[in-house]
């Protein structure tokens, strides 16, 4: 499936779940990298050529590495998919792999009585 596709039915699954997709929130995309200096060399290279808080830990049950870019943001589907190709072209240009997006739920009564 596309991620454009995917990112379409996420969002969709998002907002029938109650998700105010209106709300802005931090998200996190992830790229695997096969080892940590990989990880950590892409980690700078796209901290700076995105703007975009870059963390370095270990992929969990593997013996990879895993960098989480996050921007704060509303998950707005062109935005998340243009963010999204831009972070995973320059993944394969350092030898990782993009593996999605995540954030948290963020109600659609929050501050409602």
């Amino acid at each position: 499936m596309h991620a454009a596709d995917t990112n379409a039915e996420l969002l969709s699954l998002m907002q029938e779940q109650g998700d105010d997709l209106a709300a802005p929130r931090d998200i996190d995309f992830f790229v695997i990298f096969d080892t940590r200096p990989q990880a950590e060399a892409f980690a700078g290279l796209a901290a700076a050529a995105l703007e975009l808080p870059a963390r370095v830990s270990a992929y969990e049950k593997t013996d990879k590495w895993q960098v989480s870019l996050t921007r704060h943001m509303v998950p707005e589907h062109a935005q998340l998919n243009q963010l999204e190709k831009r972070i995973a072209g320059l993944a394969r240009q350092h030898g990782g792999d993009a593996d999605g997006w995540g954030c948290p739920r963020v109600s659609q009564d929050r501050g409602r009585r």
